[in-house]
């Protein structure tokens, strides 16, 4: 066993650990702050520490609480039965038995972004052999930019391979992996005008390359392929403007395959008047495809030709109350010799209102044949009252003639079928926030009913039926009832309000009961409930007190899927009938404030977490309980006691004055920081050696919890970094929110700014409004070194929604807009509906 072998020291090292198989020598460039640099020497024995925690030792089960014990049991379980092996197996895995690495890192500007590190490490395999390699990290400012690489060189006789990483962030990326396999580059760069990728790989002296480029100045995007002694295929996709019309062209280069020969092609999208389009397609300088599109104000003509040989031609008459689309005798190939002609007809109801509704027919001959009918009635009805949209007796006839296109036959089994639909919104009335609306589809084939859909909010019981035969048994896999059916209810007795929701599949509910001091829901099938979660709170605020407390109580049964779920995972430790939490938060004396705060939590009778804070009496009281984890402060004699399973560990935090206000601060002797209160604010600057000297300020404009500015500010050289979070809620219902972060000397965000306010006033539950504003500005990051300001307001009034947000982006104004009644959603510049 390796286990408390003494191995030897390494010259030149400072200090020295060598435990249970694990060494590691350090040696620093100056003691009194480790990040300047140094060198290390570390060993790792990987293969004992995989078999130590296989074997699962004693020491090992101490080291897990039980829960992380079942969780890894279970998960190599698992794992195991995945890939068909035997836990005992995972060792053959592992072929390595030992790490050993000679560090070297350089970090006196770390903190700044700059940093040199360098790794020599060997990989000891079970049979003996060494893997060898060099890993070097390294971050520099050259020209004023930062670049970032990273080097990696297998030494290995099998794979040798080096990987080298530049970056320029956020402008360039260049990455090179080199081995026995060859050479392979890879360059990412984007600027404000252009994005691309670039990659070449190397092998045996010869080279393939592969580009992408988005030109946002030039408006094209390229796809570029070159094998070695090739020319380069290319994939462009330009914008351009001819005769003051846009045109898109498509070029590229198409290698051969077994569907067609080598070449390449051109495709033109052209606009060659307002209302005269074109498209090209040509390959190897030959026209393959040509279509022309043609419009006026009652007409529309479209010419399809392929190869110069087969034409098709389609003329489209419009009116207001026909369409007539024509495909002449001169289709041979698709009409055999006679004209395929559709007609469309629609008549309004009322002509002076054509969207009001109406009839609708459609006929199809060929020749004088008929090749189906179909029709109905189409009705739309918007008022102040309602929005209501009717498909009354449509109908498809003849659909069991064979249509003969040319040589192609499409034959179906329908006679004739038959549809309905309403949609219906009620403007006036209203369930609950939401509008009250029906809607319902019905259609038959040959006299059998393919599917019915009902869903309701109209009257006093919403209810969603569905008859779909098909969908029941094939997609929901349901087979002993013919229709599904829910059943919404809503019962109002005082102030206490019931809903319930049943479906008839297995006489499932859903009920949830609302009180001004409860919540509850509960999911029911049968008469067995599965899950039920009580909710129980109070609060008050006086002139003297506060009090906020909220019980809650989830239960669970043994037949739920939840319960099912956490017992697969732990039966022990995820699993449970009962959870109860309960959070307490009282002020007892504003002005003195004597506050008593409890939060506990138990999973059935078993304690999970408890915390409790008390300075109504002498001695105050702190106290943290865990399973695994006790943290009790006591102030009368400054202790902190901390309990890990079961191992106790004592803490003595010290502060000791040393000048007017100012104060050391440390544990167990140890100097740790500077102290120095004031009136309305704390400074804290650091002092242990092992850590840069950073200065942090707190600062408060009161001592209310009610109304408050509060501050913290963090200095590290000329690194300046500062919160501010601002608040009023002496009155709850008309309050406001703030919280401003400003910085400066960062590399990455530069100089900015993040602002958010917000105010709020509260009439009822029913009404009440929200204000708010924010900036964003950072001066590192090129798409926000602009303030970004937005201003927004919402408006909640009897269940009516109006909201308004504004963006304000350099010299555009983008909003948001959106109002439930009437109803209205805009994004401006860009759409409004209606």
């Amino acid at each position: 066993s390796i286990y408390g072998a003494s191995l030897p020291y390494h010259d030149g090292y400072d200090y020295h650990f060598n435990h249970m198989g694990v060494h590691l020598d350090l040696a620093l460039n100056t003691k009194d702050n480790l990040m300047i640099g140094g060198k290390a020497y570390v060993e790792l024995p990987v293969s004992s520490i995989y078999e130590f925690i296989e074997t699962n030792t004693h020491m090992f089960k101490d080291l897990l609480a039980p829960y992380q014990k079942q969780i890894l049991d279970t998960t190599i379980v698992e794992i195991g039965k995945l890939f068909k092996i035997k836990t005992s197996m995972f060792k053959e895995f592992v072929k390595i038995k030992t790490i050993k690495a000679d560090i070297t890192f350089t970090g006196e500007k770390v903190l700044e972004g700059i940093y040199d590190i360098a790794v020599d490490y060997t990989f000891v395999l079970k049979d003996g052999t060494e893997e060898k390699g060099t890993l070097k990290m390294k971050r520099e400012k050259v020209g004023g930019k930062f670049i970032t690489s990273v080097e990696v060189v297998s030494k290995s006789l099998a794979v040798p391979t080096k990987i080298t990483m530049i970056c320029n962030l956020p402008y360039t990326h260049d990455i090179t992996v080199t081995g026995s396999f060859g050479k392979l580059f890879i360059n990412i760069a984007n600027d404000v005008n252009e994005v691309s990728v670039r990659v070449v790989t190397e092998y045996l002296g010869h080279q393939y390359k592969y580009s992408a480029v988005l030109s946002l100045a030039k408006k094209f995007f390229t796809l570029t392929y070159q094998e070695p002694s090739e020319q380069p295929k290319t994939f462009v996709i330009k914008h351009k403007i001819v005769n003051s019309y846009p045109r898109i062209e498509i070029t590229g280069y198409v290698p051969a395959t077994s569907y067609y020969k080598v070449g390449e092609f051109k495709t033109e999208l052209i606009q060659n008047k307002l209302y005269d389009y074109e498209v090209k397609h040509t390959f190897n300088g030959l026209e393959i495809l040509k279509l022309k599109i043609g419009l006026t104000k009652t007409n529309m003509e479209m010419t399809l030709a392929y190869r110069n040989i087969l034409k098709t031609r389609m003329v489209v008459d419009y009116t207001k109350k026909m369409v007539t689309v024509l495909f002449p005798k001169t289709n041979t190939w698709i009409t055999g010799n006679k004209s395929i002609e559709v007609n469309i007809e629609y008549q309004p109801t009322n002509k002076a209102n054509t969207l009001e509704g109406g009839n609708i027919k459609m006929v199809a001959m060929k020749g004088s044949v008929p090749l189906f009918k179909f029709g109905g009635y189409f009705g739309l009805i918007i008022n102040a009252a309602k929005y209501e949209i009717l498909f009354k007796n449509f109908y498809l006839e003849n659909a069991l003639l064979i249509n003969e296109l040319g040589h192609l036959e499409i034959s179906t089994d329908i006679i004739e079928a038959k549809f309905k639909a309403k949609i219906f919104i009620d403007l006036i009335n209203k369930y609950g926030i939401l509008n009250k609306i029906a809607v319902e589809a019905k259609a038959e084939k040959n006299t059998e009913v393919l599917f019915n859909i009902i869903f309701t909010t109209v009257e006093t019981s919403p209810k969603l039926y569905i008859y779909f035969p098909y969908f029941l048994k094939k997609i929901l896999n349901i087979h002993d009832i013919k229709y599904l059916e829910t059943k919404f209810e809503h019962l109002i007795s005082g102030y206490e309000h019931t809903i319930t929701i049943g479906c008839n599949y297995k006489n499932i509910k859903f009920v949830v009961k609302i009180t001004p001091t409860m919540i509850a829901y509960e999911h029911l099938v049968g008469q067995v409930s599965h899950f039920k979660h009580v909710v129980e709170f109070k609060f008050e605020n006086t002139a003297k007190s506060f009090l906020v407390a909220v019980k809650s109580k989830f239960n669970l049964h043994e037949k739920s899927p939840l319960y099912k779920i956490l017992y697969h995972l732990s039966p022990n430790y995820a699993c449970f009938k009962e959870m109860t939490t309960n959070y307490h938060f009282e002020i007892i004396d504003k002005t003195a404030m004597k506050a008593y705060i409890s939060v506990y939590v138990l999973k059935d009778t078993a304690l999970i977490f408890h915390f409790e804070f008390n300075n109504m009496q002498f001695p105050y009281k702190i106290m943290l309980k865990a399973p695994y984890l006790i943290v009790e402060y006591k102030p009368s004699t400054k202790e902190v006691k901390i309990v890990i399973n079961s191992v106790t560990k004592t803490y003595y935090p010290t502060m000791t004055p040393i000048g007017e206000n100012k104060f050391e601060f440390g544990i167990n002797g140890e100097a740790l920081a500077h102290v120095v209160i004031g009136i309305k604010n704390i400074e804290i600057t650091t002092l242990h050696k092992a850590l840069p000297t950073i200065t942090t300020i707190f600062t408060w404009k009161t001592f209310s919890i009610f109304e408050n500015t509060i501050g913290i500010q963090i200095l590290y050289k000329q690194i300046a970094h500062k919160i501010l979070v601002g608040w009023n809620i002496n009155n709850l219902a008309k309050a406001f929110m703030e919280v401003k972060m400003t910085g400066s000397g960062t590399n990455l965000l530069g100089d900015y700014e993040l602002f958010h306010h917000l105010n709020w006033n509260i009439v009822d539950i029913n009404n009440f409004d929200l204000i708010w504003n924010g900036k964003a500005l950072t001066t590192g990051l090129p798409y926000l070194n602009t303030p970004l300001m937005t201003n927004g307001q919402l408006a909640f009034n009897d269940f009516v929604v109006k909201m308004k947000m504004v963006e304000q982006y350099k010299t555009e104004t983008y909003t948001l807009i959106f109002e439930t009644d009437p109803f209205k959603i805009a994004v401006l510049p860009f759409f409004t509906y209606p």
